[in-house]
């Protein structure tokens, strides 16, 4: 049986640097069907979008739950990137103190699933919050977006700078504008609680706070293959309880908690008999999930549940009018979601913050947002027209968003989508203000929307024609006037699609009767 973890490594190294390609994958070089085949068997993004809409890609999520059924909780050692980061580090831990010894420790039973309860209850109800925060790909997700990209992007521009005094210029400058200072600061602070944990206590995040580990924990107690103790064979030697990074293994019982196990194998290769095995076990599984009693019942309903309207998005259809009403200062702050997502309210109730669209848009115009969503969207995605504009030809958030927040766009339709509608300041315009040419927004406009018009003597001004704008930001972003924008996107909190603007023939001055008309 020692074979089955040498599979499991190979396998998990591969899943492992293919899923922190799609992050790092600066050129979007990667195959849609690679793309799509990684995404899909990542449980909670799958389990998300298969909710809204059964497709092929649910085909990963019938894979995992067939998997974990079949032979347990392997999915968080071999596919999930978060569980293969600790086994990392376990891994570095072992190295620094070859006299670490793991033990079988009681599990947080009652703490994993009544968090996972409370999750699943806030997600139903619209809101993502502890899902965004604990979901294993999401953290992975931005940990490389905010971490380990821009450092990626640092070196690669600082070794093109000195390559470039020797004349090789194989390396191209990366800018880099989608770096939020709180979120990746939250990401550096979930990064060093996971490397603490794994460090010092194997894979106790994966048995006490993550999401998918109480799912797939409650799955594999009905596994049918399980790894079991043969007693009469077992020497009580106590090496597979020392190996065993879950903790769960109870060498002076002879018993397994197969819950909380993770398939990590270890203890299978460390056996130095046939005292453990990996067999099929039709007996009935004791220790099912804890009873709660009415005491604890009369505290949910009297105090946690109150509290999630706390937790809820912002976004409804109470208060959308609200929003659309207030004043120039506060409605262009309003979030602004992408192409694809339908409306704000329903992006950020689907989205979990993994950044993958972050990470992939090639003008960096997606930004991790703090609380612009809400409590409920924190991290969530929102346009950047500060640093840069959706690109009129894109449409690839919506082919690698995992969960369905966004979704794939036929590139004629998106540039029909109206994701806000730009606004004329007049009194902000340089034409205004400074009496001097201008005209950038007008250029950059890809329908047109905002043309230039007279104004005073021979200076022009901009209009705005707010049904064939797409709020794309290319106006806004390109605008100089300071120090507030003269134009700019107000978010619609639901998506319209815009009309076609109109083609207007030229007329060529050309007079054939002229030798040289130029």
């Amino acid at each position: 049986m020692q074979w089955l973890k040498k599979i499991r490594v190979v396998i998990a190294v591969g899943f492992f640097l293919a899923v922190s390609f799609l992050f790092l994958d600066f050129g979007n070089i990667t195959p849609s069907g690679v793309h799509t085949f990684l995404v899909s068997i990542q449980l909670v993004p799958s389990l998300i979008r298969t909710l809204i809409l059964f497709s092929s890609a649910s085909i990963g999520l019938i894979f995992v739950l067939l998997l974990t059924f079949l032979f347990g909780r392997v999915y968080c050692s071999t596919i999930c990137p978060l569980g293969i980061l600790q086994d990392v580090v376990i891994r570095i831990a072992k190295r620094v103190n070859r006299r670490r010894r793991f033990q079988f420790k009681k599990q947080f039973y009652k703490i994993h699933y009544v968090l996972f309860l409370f999750t699943t209850v806030l997600a139903i109800a619209g809101s993502l919050v502890l899902l965004n925060l604990f979901e294993p790909f999401s953290n992975y997700g931005r940990i490389l977006s905010n971490l380990v990209s821009p450092s990626v992007v640092f070196a690669n521009n600082i070794l093109g700078n000195i390559l470039g005094q020797f004349d090789l210029f194989f390396l191209f400058q990366i800018p880099l504008l989608h770096i939020d200072l709180i979120s990746a600061l939250a990401s550096l602070c979930f990064l060093g609680v996971v490397l603490y944990l794994s460090y010092n206590h194997g894979r106790l995040f994966c048995n006490l706070l993550c999401p998918a580990g109480a799912l797939l924990g409650v799955i594999s107690r009905f596994s049918i293959f399980k790894i079991v103790i043969d007693e009469n064979n077992c020497k009580e030697c106590g090496l597979c309880e020392r190996v065993c990074k879950a903790n769960c293994i109870n060498s002076d019982s002879k018993a397994i908690d197969f819950a909380s196990c993770v398939g990590c194998f270890n203890c299978l290769d460390a056996c130095p008999t046939v005292g453990m095995s990996y067999k099929r076990r039709w007996e009935k599984t004791l220790n099912l999930l804890p009873i709660v009693n009415e005491g604890r019942r009369k505290v949910l309903k009297t105090s946690i549940i109150p509290a999630i309207g706390l937790l809820l998005p912002k976004l409804g259809k109470d208060n959308s009018s609200v929003i659309i009403q207030n004043d120039f200062d506060e409605s262009h702050r309003h979030p602004i979601s992408p192409p694809g997502s339908i409306s704000v309210a329903q992006f950020s109730s689907r989205c979990i913050a993994c950044h993958l669209c972050v990470s992939s848009c090639p003008t960096q115009v997606l930004l991790p947002s703090l609380l612009d969503y809400g409590i409920a969207g924190i991290f969530q995605p929102k346009m950047n027209y500060s640093a840069s504009y959706c690109n009129f030809d894109c449409v690839i958030c919506g082919q690698v968003c995992p969960t369905g927040a966004i979704l794939p766009l036929d590139i004629n339709i998106k540039k029909q989508v109206q994701i806000g509608k730009a606004h004329f300041a007049k009194d902000d315009c340089i034409v205004v203000t400074k009496k001097r040419d201008c005209g950038a927004c007008s250029e950059h406009c890809p329908t047109k929307a905002v043309k230039m018009v007279p104004y005073e003597q021979w200076l022009v001004i901009p209009e705005v024609n707010d049904k064939i704008c797409i709020g794309c930001g290319a106006c806004e972003h390109v605008c100089p006037a300071k120090p507030q924008k003269a134009i700019y996107v107000k978010s619609n909190l639901v998506h319209l699609m815009a009309k076609k603007p109109n083609s207007e023939k030229i007329e060529s001055p050309f007079d054939s009767k002229q030798d040289f008309p130029f």
